[in-house]
């Protein structure tokens, strides 16, 4: 074989892979709609549907959950993959309402019913929470009242978005503290010859454009809660076969002070069904605000 027909072979091969790590990419960051399959009522609450911007333009399906005569509001933010209507989500609004909270319930960008065309991991969503604030802002809660409550990915969206605005505190559950240490580790296990072609996925994911995977690193966030003052409770269980607890001991060393709360026998985002679960976030509640 010639030296020109080896060059082409190999630029063949090399574009081949990173093709491959491209449609990955495609498929993990691709839009997931789904119509509600429950809502706040079926928790015995009241609300209306509201659909709010992030501060990129990108319109947002959201519930508003009032409390009668409130000047505290909670954002909770769904995962990767998760929706407004979640179980975990919708069992954690009476926790806030009956604190006297008032609750928006938000879809991310393209999840759920809201638009957008790509799931980002937690880097444009930071855009989707921001524009939550300013709606709030709105409705006249100023962000020194209202607490950022998010899963997953939605944790550590929730914790990219907090620092500089002031909120009054955040709550992360399950979420990941690094991401491109969570998909060296990962993408193996929910990939089909995911070790071979995760060089391919990483960097496919860097050349994406407006995604910046290997920027979503929340626990430099988490450090920056802490020089500022603005308290965090970190839950997580340790037998979370979705995110490794390890990732919440790395929240914890960039936020020592932070409460955390160490589950056993409990699955990713299931912390809700642990009995304690109103009563520890009731109290970390009252003793942020």
């Amino acid at each position: 074989m010639t030296l020109g027909r080896t060059l082409v072979v190999l630029v063949t091969l090399a574009l081949g892979y990173l093709g491959a790590g491209l449609l990955v990419v495609l498929w993990m960051t691709s839009p997931m709609r789904r119509r509600s399959e429950a809502t706040p009522a079926s928790v015995g609450l009241g609300y209306r549907e509201v659909e709010i911007q992030s501060t990129d333009g990108v319109g947002l399906s959201a519930w508003w959950v009032p409390a009668e005569n409130a000047s505290q509001a909670a954002v909770l933010v769904p995962g990767w993959g998760g929706y407004k209507f979640d179980e975990h989500i919708l069992q954690t609004v009476p926790v806030y309402h009956d604190a006297g909270y008032g609750v928006l319930l938000l879809d991310l960008r393209a999840q759920g019913e809201s638009g957008g065309s790509r799931r980002t991991l937690g880097y444009r969503e930071v855009r989707d929470v921001r524009g939550a604030l300013a709606w709030l802002k709105e409705q006249g809660f100023e962000s020194g009242n209202v607490v950022l409550h998010g899963w997953s990915m939605g944790g550590a969206t929730a914790l990219r978005a907090a620092p500089g605005t002031g909120v009054a505190a955040v709550v992360e559950e399950a979420g990941y503290a690094d991401l491109p240490l969570l998909l060296k580790g990962k993408i193996p296990e929910f990939i089909r010859f995911g070790g071979l072609l995760r060089p391919a996925i990483l960097l496919a994911g860097r050349l994406f454009p407006d995604f910046g995977p290997w920027e979503v690193v929340p626990k430099k966030e988490a450090a920056m809660l802490a020089d500022e003052g603005v308290p965090l409770f970190i839950i997580h269980s340790t037998e979370d076969a979705i995110v490794p607890f390890a990732q919440a001991r790395i929240f914890a060393a960039a936020y020592p002070e932070a409460p955390f709360w160490e589950l056993e026998g409990y699955g990713h985002v299931e912390a809700y069904e642990h009995p304690e679960y109103a009563r520890r976030l009731r109290e970390f509640l009252k003793a942020s605000l």
